[in-house]
């Protein structure tokens, strides 16, 4: 907590708590302090703490403001409007909201004068909305009494309907409802065949709500059985029939009453089951953001006869169940259910018996952010590692390409914090977008990538220096910017394999040397070079026989060279040697 404020109304007190890492919550007790559910009014989206100082609206108190860095924000403290009927609106369990019969909504007190209001009792938090316990009178009639945790400020219409398939259950000897309360008698034989299956529709004003009840002979319950069990008192106790813990047995009830919690009257029931328990190990992972998490692997003992997964608040709220897949006796596999609220919860796994074993620690905490990639171009082939960059990256499952809507595996480096993925194969260009999955969210990313041709390597040559071979070879440009790491050459003469080590990477060339641990390095007949999903070979020319042809072709030359000069030299030797002729200018003519 890094802030409180709170309100009084009547026996109810409401906390609003700011907490270190963007939240604000809103916390009802009752008049003996138990905490309700906490409800969520704001959350940010990254860890940025909630300030110490929080004032209400002065005009109404509906209102709240708060301060975080650098913004103020006004907050709703009411949700009222949000609740459409009256059982949603009893089920939000907030005191400062009612259904208000005049004009049909879930509002407060203050917003539904001069009629009825229907609110939540002092000790709902203790109990459900539908409770109902049966009995049997002298008549061998079987009454049913059902009772609805509401309380009103007026007199609203108010009635119940108890039916068995499309037929009316109830004989009619019932007296009248009256909120909260209802009965219905019916004959014995009804309820001694078997189960009955009781659809309860209550009608308050406009509103209906109904529940399916499902009764059950109390005094058959045990009367087959040696021995009383766990299973058998929660059986009695959900059929509305009393639990005798005298005499382990289920009995009718006398009268109306209070419907109990089966952990309040089965609980002395858990110590005399023998079977093995299950136990929690660990949880991979065990941090998951506010989205939740898929296949969460949990590693323990004897857990065969694990039913379902148990995810509980600190606050005792109503737990979130999820089902059991990929089980063996010492793993298995589930999803974590996303969470209105950031912290920690408890988890247990849960045996037929509805025990729950185990209390292994779950952190819910903020979802993670993407600012950007690097690098954004890929090549053809894919397997390029694409860094993403950002917070709470260890929460990412898996990346969705867009538009391809290719899912690529993602790879987290827990030392770092580094996330990366490899590109896909693509043969083509534009650009791709990417949407981090988490849980059954997703978060963009805000960069884009594209595809460039695969690198093109021509030729190769070698040079012994010292003991070293040195690879020099030759590439055309192109816009990758190769890095070091990403490339892997291999020099091959005949079955040998001699690992290059990278040097230098330039614009036109990778230059790496072939190390000669013991003595020189032969020469190499070709090179492999692998670049994530991209290879090639190249078979190359060693720099002697460069140079040896250069140096044939350069005496060839010189000879043609000699010869022509020679040649050159003989004919004007000849020239020189012919008689010259004396000539008379000008001519005469004869």
């Amino acid at each position: 907590m890094s802030a409180v404020a709170a309100v009084r109304n009547g026996s109810w007190i409401v906390l609003f708590i700011g907490t270190s890492d963007g939240q604000l919550i809103k916390l009802v007790l009752d008049e003996k302090f138990t905490p309700g559910c906490p409800t969520v009014l704001f959350k940010s989206d990254d860890e940025r703490a909630v300030f110490p100082r929080m004032h209400f609206d002065p005009v109404d108190f509906k209102h709240i403001y708060i301060a975080l860095r650098k913004q103020v924000r006004r907050v709703s403290v009411v949700l009222c409007a949000k609740y459409i009927t009256l059982k949603d609106c009893r089920a939000a369990l907030d005191p400062l909201c009612g259904w208000c019969v005049n004009i049909q909504r879930c509002s407060t007190q203050d917003e539904c004068s001069d009629t009825s209001w229907v609110s939540i009792p002092k000790n709902s938090l203790q109990t459900r909305l539908f409770s109902f316990q049966i009995a049997e009178n002298s008549s061998r009639k079987i009454i049913l009494h059902l009772s609805l945790s509401l309380e009103s400020t007026g007199n609203p219409a108010f009635s119940c309907t108890f039916t068995k398939e499309s037929d009316i259950l109830c004989d009619g000897s019932d007296p009248p409802a009256v909120l909260p309360n209802c009965s219905c008698s019916f004959p014995d034989q009804l309820l001694y065949t078997g189960g009955l299956r009781v659809s309860a529709t209550v009608n308050i004003e406009d509103q209906k709500i109904t529940e399916t009840l499902t009764l059950i002979n109390c005094s058959s319950i045990t009367e087959n059985s040696p021995s009383a069990s766990h299973t058998q008192c929660v059986q009695c106790v959900t059929s509305g029939c009393h639990w005798s813990s005298s005499s382990k047995r289920c009995e009718w009830t006398h009268g109306p009453g209070e419907q109990l919690h089966i952990q309040d009257a089965c609980k002395y029931l858990l110590s005399e089951m023998v079977y093995n328990k299950p136990a929690i190990l660990s949880l991979e992972p065990n941090k998951v953001s506010f989205h939740g998490r898929n296949n969460v692997l949990l590693r323990g003992r004897n857990l065969e006869s694990v039913t379902k997964i148990r995810i509980q608040g600190d606050l005792n709220c109503i737990p979130k169940e999820s089902p059991v897949f990929d089980r063996s006796s010492d793993t298995l596999r589930f999803h974590i259910p996303p969470s209105g609220t950031k912290g920690t919860v408890k988890v247990c796994v849960v045996t037929p018996d509805d025990r729950c074993h185990g209390n292994s620690i779950i952190t819910y905490s903020s979802q993670p952010s993407c600012t950007g990639i690097q690098p954004t171009v890929s090549w053809s082939s894919g397997g390029r590692k694409i860094h993403v960059q950002g917070s709470n990256l260890e929460l990412v499952e898996s990346v969705t390409v867009l538009p391809s809507n290719k899912v690529l595996k993602t790879q987290y480096n827990t030392s770092s914090g580094d996330l990366w993925i490899d590109s896909h194969p693509y043969d083509g260009s534009g650009q791709f977008s990417l949407k981090l999955n988490v849980g059954n969210s997703t978060v963009d990313c805000v960069d884009y990538f594209s595809y460039k041709p695969d690198p093109e390597f021509t030729r190769f040559t070698t040079v012994q220096v010292a003991n070293d071979l040195q690879v020099n070879i030759q590439k055309r440009v192109d816009m990758l910017n190769l890095s070091m790491s990403e490339v892997t050459v291999t020099g091959l003469q005949g079955d040998q394999q001699y690992p290059c080590d990278l040097e230098k990477i330039e614009s036109n060339a990778v230059i790496c040397k072939i190390k000669g641990e013991s003595g020189a390095v032969p020469a190499v007949d070709s090179l492999t070079i692998n670049i994530g999903n991209f290879h090639i070979s190249l078979s190359g020319e060693r720099l002697e026989t460069w140079l040896f042809v250069l140096i044939v072709f350069s005496l060839i030359f010189l000879l043609i060279f000699l010869i022509f000069c020679i040649l050159l030299l003989l004919f004007r030797g000849y020239h020189n040697s012919q008689p010259v002729f004396p000539v008379q200018w000008p001519l005469q003519r004869h």
